[in-house]
């Protein structure tokens, strides 16, 4: 074999060895990307119910929840223009979802892996909001969070906030669980009183037997 042939089979095998390993890293690469979208469910979120507050509202506390659920990295968010333009593609009408059932088909029509519905009822300065982490394959509730809040509206955003961390299973941030933290349940304030009456009891009892044998102050 002369020195040309050898040359020329080295390329080659040269060659090949590079084109391989372009291909299983190319495959590595394409592989991790799948992993990492599979890891993370797709999620749509659907705009609160209630009766009584305006529409531009309902959207703007939808809004809260889905910025915060961008920042639990736990799903991928699917926007509402694509859930329309999808819909509108398969001629589906009935986009104003605020239902589990309506979650549930408009979820296997698409093909979305979760789905968020909820509810806000207000009551004089009292909120409840409810939520739903609902499974479209299944047809089922995951995790359901509801959060009582007392006061302005404006400042009912760490309470929506913290739904998000419920949801992806994830430890809150910090600022937002101290917020809400500081919202103690009345029935824990009342037997908190209770402890400390009962605790403070038996020292009222000595006082007023100690002042039974004092003497009484001279009216001279």
């Amino acid at each position: 074999m002369g020195y040309r042939s050898s040359v020329y089979i080295y390329k080659v095998c040269l060659l090949r060895v590079l084109v391989s390993t372009v291909l299983a890293l190319t495959a590595a690469y394409a592989h991790s990307k799948v992993t990492r979208y599979n890891a993370k469910p797709t999620l749509a979120l659907f705009t609160f119910k209630n009766d009584s507050l305006p529409v531009e509202d309902l959207a703007t506390y939808a809004e809260i929840l889905k910025l915060e659920l961008h920042h639990t990295k736990a799903f991928i968010i699917v926007e509402q223009n694509q859930i329309y333009e999808l819909l509108n593609e398969k001629g589906y009408d009935k986009i104003d979802c605020i239902t589990n059932d309506c979650a549930y088909e408009i979820g296997r029509l698409i093909g979305f892996k979760k789905a968020i519905t909820g509810s806000l009822e207000i009551n004089a300065d009292t909120c409840i909001v409810n939520g739903e982490l609902l499974n479209i394959e299944t047809q089922s509730s995951e995790i359901q969070s509801v959060r009582k809040y007392i006061g302005e509206m404006e400042k009912i955003s760490p309470y929506i906030q913290i739904m998000a961390w419920e949801f992806a299973s994830l430890d809150p941030p910090i600022d937002i669980k101290s917020i809400v933290e500081k919202y103690n349940n009345p029935e824990q304030k009342k037997s908190r009183w209770r402890w400390i009456k009962w605790a403070i009891k038996p020292f009222n009892y000595i006082a007023n037997r100690v002042r039974d044998f004092l003497p009484l102050p001279s009216t001279e």
